[in-house]
């Protein structure tokens, strides 16, 4: 559903966070993995291919390598990330900064598309998709991981014990995703999920987790009237439930994989 981002916020958010965050991107590398296991199929043959929200290239390199005949763009929404990519060891690549809500490419002109973990960062995805689509040949493919309700569910809980407002990002459901992909005239749709709980010494390395890799921006968020050590004890109450019997905090992510062919 359409939803009001501050972009600059975000960029701002992964700018800041760029020069530590593979330290930090473990799961990000993990899901990316999977999803670049999809399109390892011998017969995809190349031109033009984007990675779509490629932060600092990680990716992108991998892309490189397996496609190496291919022109690539390394597109993103923060132009300090894009500093980054841009010490990767890359050939044939363009380096273009910009918002996956206002895609610069041309019709027709790109056949593949990989996405991981960007998507759930636009405004309205189904218009976000619609233009990857225009930009896509035909027979083109995108490949995206994004992710679907149920994603921080620990943390967004947690943060109830202290006040009401919004300090975690709302994802949508596995149904609304298929509805928003099944509207955007693809030939050929494949969407699989998988749950994936990452443990925490306490909720101070949970926050510090997510400030790591940028994506600490929640939209519409408001301060706590409370901050410091006060907070912090009362979000480790709030995460008692949440706390496995090694004693760490759970922390659970619902990811969705999606295959789309023009």
């Amino acid at each position: 559903m359409p939803q009001t981002i501050d972009k600059q916020a975000v960029a701002d958010s992964f700018s800041k966070a760029a020069c530590h965050y593979d330290q930090f991107a473990q799961l990000q590398r993990d899901i990316g993995e999977v999803l670049l296991g999809h399109l390892s199929k011998p017969e995809l043959s190349l031109n033009n291919l984007v990675d779509l929200g490629c932060g600092t290239g990680y990716f992108s390199e991998k892309l490189n390598i397996q496609f190496p005949g291919a022109s690539l763009t390394c597109f993103d929404l923060s132009s300090v990330m894009l500093e980054q990519a841009k010490k990767r060891n890359l050939t044939q690549a363009a380096f273009q900064q910009g918002d996956i809500d206002s895609l610069p490419f041309a019709k027709n002109s790109i056949d593949l598309i990989y996405s991981n973990l960007v998507v759930q960062w636009s405004d309205n995805l189904e218009a976000c998709l619609k233009q990857l689509h225009s930009s896509l040949k035909t027979g083109g493919r995108c490949y995206l991981s994004t992710l679907i309700s149920g994603t921080l569910n620990e943390l967004t809980q947690a943060w109830k014990s202290v006040d009401d407002k919004p300090h975690t990002n709302t994802f949508l459901s596995l149904k609304d995703l298929e509805s928003v992909v099944a509207n955007c005239a693809f030939s050929t749709v494949n969407i699989s999920t998988e749950t994936r709980v990452l443990e925490y010494k306490n909720v101070v390395e949970v926050m510090r987790a997510l400030k790591g890799i940028g994506a600490n921006h929640v939209h519409g968020h408001q301060t706590s009237p409370i901050s410091g050590r006060q907070l912090v004890k009362r979000l480790q109450a709030g995460y008692q439930p949440f706390i496995n019997q090694q004693g760490l905090c759970n922390l659970t992510y619902q990811v969705c994989y999606i295959e789309v062919i023009k």
